[in-house]
């Protein structure tokens, strides 16, 4: 039986199971459970495209009655959803003008040897992830870069010095990105749930409350992981002579690209201080992009944003949506704190434990879905137990961040899909940063929140 009759088989066991299961719980809760596990698992398996399962979610909720229809759809209306649009939106300024290959060229056209090649695309991913909301469209904008320069050096799919390059740009644009707001689409659909909940956060303090040690710590662990585990020749590389061409000085609409993104992390790094959302900021630099003799854009470019990953990330939203409206949420936590009784640790390590909870449901699904529909649930938990909303949240933001295998997570997929890298060294390399965040990336974040006064 191949991958997508398991996923269409399971997709329609699963729930039925939980439908017919004997519990205290009313049919509009056991309708939105069945409902949440049904996507998931067609999320998971992928019997048919993402968009076309995401799109029958937000169908069936209002149809079964578990939600109406302006709330199930109701994400098209909030902030986090437009701020990820205009992440794909900024994100076509690096793809259609030269610039994402002159960012490459600028970092990897002055290493001489094969350490410091994997120390410099670490720092390229690490700068994509501040400068390009998308993860996946990082992952298309550097991927065939690298591929050339492999190409280039005669290295063949699956050896080492393949796997090298190609985790150290996957895993610092990823593990960079989950350190800053709008690198990361479960940290904009825990953003989307602290939004619901009234918890204010502005960028520049989720990047000062997460980038030092979440983003910055965590690409650096994968740095020295992918230096003992795949260590490569001190040799001397010529990558010149197969870099892409660019022109010999940027282009107008390089500059205007350029000047728009450092316009947008100075307005998001600053917003606690001008009090702008996030996705206001967003939305105007999109407009400047694609504004006719303004921006480096025509408007009719907007047509190639991918649009069908909106209606996946309305339908996640729909799902933390539907659990809250059948008092899922509130009951579960409250099952949560009879079973778990935290009451005599310190908050700093309640919150740690917030973390380790989300930990198992990872490898359920996409971690986007996981954080949607865990994040209501545990947020309630929190407020029931006194635990402090807004480090709550983060904290469930970095347990939804912890993956150990590609399909966890879109851009690991991504990557994967070119087969430069065996799935063994995938999983190796995802399995120890996983464990290396949980043993000591968590708990160094923990202390060093208490020391800033966040805890």
């Amino acid at each position: 039986m191949n991958k997508d009759r398991i996923g269409i088989l399971l997709a329609f066991a699963l729930p039925l199971i939980i439908l017919l299961y004997p519990a205290d719980v009313g049919l509009t809760a056991r309708l939105a459970i069945a409902l949440s596990v049904f996507t998931v698992v067609l999320w998971t398996f992928e019997p048919v495209p993402i968009e076309y399962s995401s799109l029958l979610l937000l169908l069936l909720l209002p149809l079964f009655g578990v939600l109406p229809f302006e709330t199930a759809f109701g994400a098209f209306s909030g902030k986090a959803l437009w701020l990820v649009f205009a992440g794909m939106g900024l994100s076509l300024c690096i793809t259609e003008t030269p610039l994402g290959d002159r960012m490459g060229r600028m970092v990897l056209e002055r290493v001489t040897t094969y350490p410091r090649l994997i120390l410099s695309i670490h720092v390229l991913g690490l700068v994509s992830a501040l400068l390009i909301p998308s993860g996946v469209v990082r992952i298309l904008i550097l991927m065939p870069l690298l591929i050339g320069l492999l190409k280039s050096l005669g290295e063949k799919p699956g050896s080492r010095v393949s796997a090298a390059l190609v985790m150290s740009l996957m895993c610092s644009t990823y593990y960079g990105g989950t350190g800053v707001l709008t690198a990361s689409v479960p940290n904009m659909v825990v953003f989307g749930v602290m939004e619901s909940r009234n918890i204010p956060v502005f960028w520049g303090e989720w990047a000062g409350y997460m980038f030092p040690v979440i983003g910055l710590g965590r690409t650096l662990c994968a740095y020295a992981l992918i230096r003992i585990l795949l260590p490569v020749a001190p040799g001397p590389v010529n990558l010149l002579k197969d870099l892409p061409r660019v022109p010999k000085s940027f282009t107008v609409d390089e500059k205007k690209t350029l000047a728009i993104l450092i316009l947008g992390v100075v307005l998001w790094s600053t917003d606690a201080v001008h009090g702008i959302h996030p996705a206001h900021i967003g939305l105007g630099l999109v407009l400047l992009s694609f504004l006719p003799g303004v921006g480096p854009l025509h408007p009719d470019r907007l047509r190639q944003i991918n649009f069908p990953l909106l209606i996946y990330v309305a339908a996640a939203f729909a799902m933390g949506y539907a659990i809250e409206h059948a008092d899922l949420s509130a009951t579960l936590a409250s099952g949560l704190t009879e079973w778990l009784d935290l009451s005599d640790l310190a908050p700093s390590v309640r919150l740690g434990v917030l973390t380790y909870l989300v930990l198992p449901f990872d490898f359920f699904a996409d971690t986007a879905a996981i954080s949607a529909v865990l994040a209501p649930i545990l947020l309630d938990y929190s407020a029931q137990t006194g635990l402090p909303l807004l480090p709550a949240s983060l904290s469930i933001a970095i347990g939804s961040s912890l993956v150990f295998f590609p399909y966890q997570s879109a851009p690991f997929v991504l990557a994967y899909s070119f087969r430069y890298v065996r799935m063994g060294q995938f999983i190796l390399l995802m399995t120890l940063m996983s464990i290396l965040t949980l043993i000591l990336l968590v708990p160094l974040n923990l202390l060093f929140w208490r020391l800033i006064g966040l805890v």
